[in-house]
């Protein structure tokens, strides 16, 4: 038993690729991890990912774009502004949830800050069971973590999935009955999987936890690399004032920073493989059942050869990129990659593409409200990392809004 190393980008772009690796990044989150889509691996990934896949169409996410997101920013930066300060972490997980919320279908029927404040905690306990397998604490300390997992998720069952689900079996009732159309059926992960037309059998158990984890990594990730993208982008202003203007009239400029940024700090700097039978990597080596492939995609991100020579710097103006792959590997490639890729970054500009007629991203288009409103980090109160993980993480930002 022995782990294999992957750092160089061309070999991690291949072995990503091979169908024959199954995930192994959250074992220990198996209180929401296990068997959902992430974490499967042959034949009955790919039925799954199929089935999920009716959710991300070209046409859904043009419209979380136009008519889910404005408001729904609109809505939860208000305050914050108002108020003059906030933390930028906090402030992405409350803009976050209406979407994420929404997209995997858990029902808001309060609508409230105390509702809200209960699904951004429950948000990040469910990232625990994303994160837990790169803790640097002790095993008491890490078992303590999952055991809060756990517990999240019951009150998760009893409080939002159970009433979320129980409301879309009823449309469901009605719809087959003929009494409403097809239109009027939430277009969300639980209601795909409710309804099942693939005859794919998913115990309740099971959507539970798929239900989770769409909630989960709809927003977890990109709360993170929100985060990474302004912090990239102050330094930005901070060399050259005039970048500020720039950014807030050229959104396809904005947007190239946002993936630079996701280049540089994919949201888990590794991801972890187990072979389910023998194994030739790309690299030469051999790999069996009982080893562990680690693909280092900080390092493969910020390979000299694909980049450039500044390729461990923040240069949105680099011309050097891998075709159709300005952020490196961080959505993944092969049979793993990230379906909600699209959501997250957007679609890749091309020499024709009108700003006007272009789909952003929700990290672009959160940080160009941000800018809008004048965010700038806080001289009196530095930002904050993790120290208890291995993953590169914010944990609090502050920030002042009304800078011209």
């Amino acid at each position: 038993m022995s782990t294999i190393n992957v750092t160089g980008f061309k070999d991690a772009q291949q072995t990503l690729s091979l169908p024959d690796l199954k995930q192994a990044l959250y074992d220990e989150g198996a209180a929401l991890m296990d068997r959902v889509l992430v974490t499967l691996d042959g034949e009955e990934h790919r039925r799954r990912r199929f089935m999920e896949m009716k959710i991300f169409k070209k046409d859904f996410f043009a419209f979380y774009e136009t008519e889910v997101l404005p408001p729904v920013v609109r809505e939860t930066l208000q305050p914050f502004v108002a108020q003059g300060t906030a933390d930028l972490v906090e402030v992405a997980y409350h803009c976050m949830i209406g979407l994420t919320a929404d997209f995997a279908g858990i029902d808001r029927p309060l609508r409230t800050a105390a509702e809200t404040a209960d699904l951004v905690r429950l948000l990040r306990v469910f990232g625990i069971a994303a994160t837990v397998g790169q803790f640097k604490g002790s095993r008491v300390e890490a078992d303590a973590l999952k055991a809060s997992v756990a517990a999240g998720m019951a009150d998760f069952e009893r409080h939002y999935f159970d009433p979320s689900v129980a409301r879309r079996n009823d449309l469901l009732r009605r719809w087959r009955a003929g009494e409403i159309g097809e239109e009027a059926l939430p277009r969300d992960i639980l209601t795909l999987l409710l309804r099942n037309d693939d005859q794919i059998e998913l115990p309740r158990d099971m959507i539970l936890r798929e239900t989770a984890f769409y909630f989960l990594a709809g927003a977890h990730t990109s709360v993170h690399s929100l985060s990474h993208a302004m912090h990239e982008i102050f330094v930005l202003c901070r060399r050259d004032p005039n970048e500020r203007q720039h950014l807030l009239e050229d959104p396809l400029f904005l947007q190239r920073c946002v993936h630079e940024s996701f280049r540089l700090h994919p949201a888990s700097p590794i991801s972890k493989r187990r072979p389910l039978c023998p194994v030739h990597l790309p690299q030469g080596v051999d790999a069996g059942p009982a080893d562990t492939v680690v693909v280092d995609l900080y390092r493969a991100n910020r390979q000299t050869e694909q980049f450039g020579d500044d390729a461990r710097e923040f240069n949105p103006y680099r011309s050097k990129l891998p075709p159709h792959m300005p952020y490196g590997l961080t959505f993944g490639v092969g049979v793993h990659s990230c379906l909600g890729k699209n959501l997250a970054a957007g679609d890749l500009p091309k020499a024709s593409t009108d700003p006007n007629n272009h789909q952003y991203g929700t990290v672009t288009l959160l940080a160009r409200e941000l800018l809008k409103q004048g965010a700038t980090p806080d001289p009196a109160s530095p930002p904050q990392q993790d120290l208890t993980t291995e993953r590169e993480t914010w944990i609090r930002y502050p920030i002042r809004f009304g800078a011209k």
